[in-house]
């Protein structure tokens, strides 16, 4: 399960409704990553269509 929270007061408050039991135990990972940017400015759009690339790098060859 991924989920998003805001850390306040020294606790992680969940963004969202979790379905787990009272007194759960559960494992945290804390990762930083580019999509926290995204989230904050929106995604760029791309310059070119990225599945006409793809399409056309694999005509090529280039994933063997």
């Amino acid at each position: 399960m991924k989920i998003k929270a805001v850390y306040e007061d020294k606790v992680l408050k969940p963004l969202e409704d979790l379905d787990l039991p009272d007194k759960a135990r559960v494992r945290i990972t804390i990762e930083e990553s580019f999509s926290d940017l995204l989230d904050e400015l929106g995604e760029p759009e791309a310059p070119e269509d990225v599945d006409a690339v793809l399409k056309e790098m694999r005509a090529k060859a280039y994933y063997g």
